[in-house]
């Protein structure tokens, strides 16, 4: 009993050592998405990000992980705690398995769940149907949420879409869809739904509703050329014209 006091007193204290780096960490994210904005139902797909905030975010993670999947599961990241970005467990409903993904809570009003996160070419995104369809990589890192979790998040309510574009050299961009829904495997995945645009990158998305995912092992593209091998990633028949 004694050991188990003296265990439960140290998580104590380990709570309440996370909630304070919470805090602090929030406030240095917010004054950094403050600045950046002044220069230009969610699920986010981030391409790229400075080493910075990358290092931050990690940070943020690991320090909220035992907490938040304690609290957890969430059925969105909208309902997990605001202000607090980091991995969060999330079950789609009370039949499907939870599994981890990360919440962005300070950009664009939080409530954010990223699907796809790069920041410096750490992990190979040139994989074939079935680890796209799974998902790969850590919510820690650089990751790839996954098809088929994808399809069963926006098959159960309306969604929005948020692409923010980072480079390394300061210059930021983002593309915003009011709407965003993916069909199942069986329509391999088909870009189903997609709103309205704004933003400050290109609208490169638009054109590909309706069109099927496309991997180096399953080419789902309307020209001849393998488009998922010429790019060496996947996406929604990734030809473009231009």
């Amino acid at each position: 009993m004694a050991k188990l006091d003296y265990l439960q007193y140290k998580l104590n204290e380990v709570d309440l050592g996370l909630k304070e780096r919470n805090e602090e960490f929030a406030e240095k994210l917010q004054k950094i998405e403050t600045s950046i904005e002044t220069h230009s139902q969610k699920i986010l797909a981030q391409q790229t990000a400075c080493a910075n905030h990358e290092r931050m975010r990690n940070e943020i993670s690991q320090l909220t992980q035992k907490l938040n999947h304690r609290n957890g599961p969430y059925t969105s990241c909208t309902g997990a705690p605001e202000s607090v970005s980091g991995v969060y467990l999330i079950q789609v409903s009370v039949k499907s398995s939870p599994f981890e993904a990360f919440c962005e809570q300070n950009s664009f009003g939080g409530g954010w769940l990223v699907i796809q996160y790069r920041y410096d070419g750490s992990l190979d995104f040139y994989r074939d149907w079935a680890e796209y369809r799974n998902g790969f990589g850590s919510p820690y890192q650089e990751y790839w949420l996954g098809l088929e979790r994808l399809y069963q998040l926006t098959s159960q309510g309306p969604y929005e879409l948020l692409v923010e574009l980072k480079s390394f050299n300061g210059t930021y961009s983002y593309a915003q869809y009011n709407e965003f829904e993916i069909a199942s495997e069986s329509k391999q995945y088909s870009l189903k739904k997609l709103g309205a645009f704004s933003g400050t990158a290109e609208d490169a998305l638009s054109r590909q509703k309706g069109r099927k995912f496309s991997t180096k092992d399953r080419d789902n593209d309307i020209t001849k050329e393998d488009c998922a091998v010429t790019r060496h990633g996947a996406w929604w028949d990734m030809h473009i014209q231009g």
